[in-house]
């Protein structure tokens, strides 16, 4: 039985690295049971992004085989609730080519709401970090959104600096959360 949403602003996930390893096996299980568990909005849309050209539907069926492979396996009588808030933007993402993220998420937002809340997730390799904050300042998605950075951010201290240099050139503080899970291992 799924609980009642939790009532908080709309809001638009983007997930880069959607269809990656990382995606795959923590962040899309953790999603998927925090909307088990009405955790998320009301009205959220998760967006996968990713360098593919796949479409919704097919998304939505290599999310479903995923998590019954690493998560909670999905329940049929509400999986089809689940799913419906769920699409996919390929043909990659970068400063020169937004791919068809930006139109996902005009469609997405026309759903939410001209004010939704937008959290990019980057589970991407870290390699990629300063291209994709680049490109959201770019492509104008910076402006009142968040930035989850997943993996380690920079190997040095001044790897670090140059990366947190480019992420404040694109967004304020405020707006960057960090999560190192290397960090702890040692």
């Amino acid at each position: 039985r799924v609980a009642s949403m939790a009532p908080t602003k709309p809001t638009a996930f983007v997930l880069f690295g959607a269809t990656g390893d990382l995606a795959k096996r923590m962040v899309l299980p953790a999603f998927y049971r925090l909307w088990q568990e009405g955790l998320l909005p009301a009205k959220w849309k998760l967006i996968g992004n990713g360098r593919g050209d796949v479409d919704h539907l097919d998304f939505r069926s290599y999310l479903r085989s995923m998590l019954t492979e690493f998560g909670a396996k999905p329940d049929p009588k509400t999986w089809s609730q689940f799913a419906d808030h769920v699409y996919f933007a390929g043909g990659g993402f970068n400063t020169d080519d937004p791919g068809s993220l930006l139109d996902v998420l005009k469609h997405a937002r026309s759903q939410l709401g001209r004010t939704a809340q937008l959290i990019h997730y980057f589970a991407v390799p870290p390699v990629a970090f300063k291209e994709l904050t680049k490109a959201i300042g770019q492509h104008g998605l910076a402006d009142g959104s968040r930035v989850v950075y997943e993996k380690p951010f920079g190997t040095s201290g001044a790897k670090f600096r140059a990366l947190d240099r480019v992420v404040h050139s694109v967004l304020d503080e405020q707006q960057v959360y960090r999560i190192d899970h290397f960090l702890g291992k040692e």
